[in-house]
């Protein structure tokens, strides 16, 4: 009997603990200890970059908000491949609940802030990644007049340093409205590519270098660089025996300088008005005049009568197309015109052609 009774009891008391387990697990869910498991608030901790990605060597912000004014962060950082966080400073909160600073990560890095908690809210943590791109710079040797044929050279550099990575030159497809392969490069030791490229087809080439994006690295673009390619065909068939020959195109507003049959540069200019137009024939030039200003610019060359090769004091005609607003004079840019005076003589041939 006395067995019987003492087996009752034991049961009894694990059946009370039970309950009081179960209670305490209840008011814990109705939030009597503070809303959490661990008898504490969630402090709303959250980690943004912004922006997602940068440029390297240029700064990006990490922003993180928490509901505990004063609170103080741990902010942590990994770079791909590492296997932990390492921890850069310690963070206090301000009375707003939000904290920005700036980081200027080497590659991809992932980010972590981390809260301990306190007696009011639980530890929290929060992650965000931010991506680079690295800086890609392309370059050409001419930029000036280039003629289908020549030898261009195209340098492309990328930082930080990628030995043996590999970079895209690409041209502006205009027919097909997209950007196309023009030549995969490798980056030497001191992460620069040479190319000798040769242009085909005439008219504005613009091209641009892309490196891929890899574990490290988000894709990054240069700039675009143009390049006005012309035909080196000689079409109005300048015969060679000419040491120096000028010939402006009407049509195209453009002065071409010719030496023994090769043009060699090529200059947008402004020609006559409709009502005093630009004659066209065959001249020579029969005075130079060096000390000029005004309407002229800095210099001028008279090939018949009052007609003239000169500078100007309108350089913004030049942006305009067409370009009819002389008194029946061709006038260059300043900087063009010092060029070409310095490389004619007298009785250089001026041909004005249709």
């Amino acid at each position: 009997m006395r067995a019987l009774l003492n087996k009752a009891s034991s049961v009894l008391v694990f059946a009370l603990l039970l309950a009081a387990v179960a209670a305490a697990a209840s008011a814990i869910a109705a939030g009597a200890y503070g809303g959490s498991a661990a008898g504490q608030t969630d402090p709303g901790l959250t980690l943004a970059a912004s922006p997602g990605t940068v440029t390297s060597g240029r700064a990006g912000h990490l922003v993180a908000h928490i509901a505990v004014p004063g609170a103080t962060l741990q902010l942590s950082r990994r770079y791909v491949g590492e296997t932990e966080f390492t921890a850069l400073q310690s963070l206090t909160m301000g009375a707003g609940g939000d904290l920005t600073w700036s980081v200027s990560p080497r590659a991809r890095a992932a980010y972590r802030v981390e809260f301990a908690g306190d007696a009011s809210f639980a530890a929290a943590s929060a992650e965000t990644t931010m991506s680079v791109r690295p800086r890609v710079v392309l370059s050409t040797s001419s930029a000036g007049t280039v003629f289908t044929g020549d030898r261009v050279r195209v340098r492309v550099e990328v930082t930080p340093a990628r030995p043996g990575g590999t970079v895209e030159v690409q041209g502006w497809d205009s027919r097909a409205g997209a950007w196309a392969l023009l030549k995969s490069l490798t980056l030497n030791g001191d992460s620069q590519a040479l190319w000798a490229w040769r242009p085909g087809q005439t008219g504005v080439q613009k091209l641009r270098a892309r490196s891929a994006a890899d574990a490290e690295f988000a894709a990054g673009l240069s700039g675009v660089g143009k390049l006005e390619v012309f035909d080196a065909a000689n079409p109005y068939g300048v015969p060679t025996k000419y040491p120096h020959l000028i010939l402006v195109d009407r049509s195209q507003y453009r002065l071409y300088y010719y030496e023994h049959g090769r043009v060699l540069r090529v200059f947008d200019c402004v020609l006559g008005r409709p009502s005093l137009p630009t004659p066209v024939g065959h001249y020579r030039i029969y005075a130079k005049d060096a000390h000029m200003y005004g309407p002229y610019g800095p210099r001028r060359m008279r090939y018949l009568g009052a007609y003239a090769i000169h500078g100007t004091n309108e350089p913004w005609l030049l942006n305009r197309y067409p370009r009819n607003y002389s008194h029946g004079c061709t006038r260059l840019s300043n900087a063009h015109i010092l060029w070409l005076f310095e490389r004619v003589h007298v009785g250089t041939p001026v041909w004005n052609v249709p």
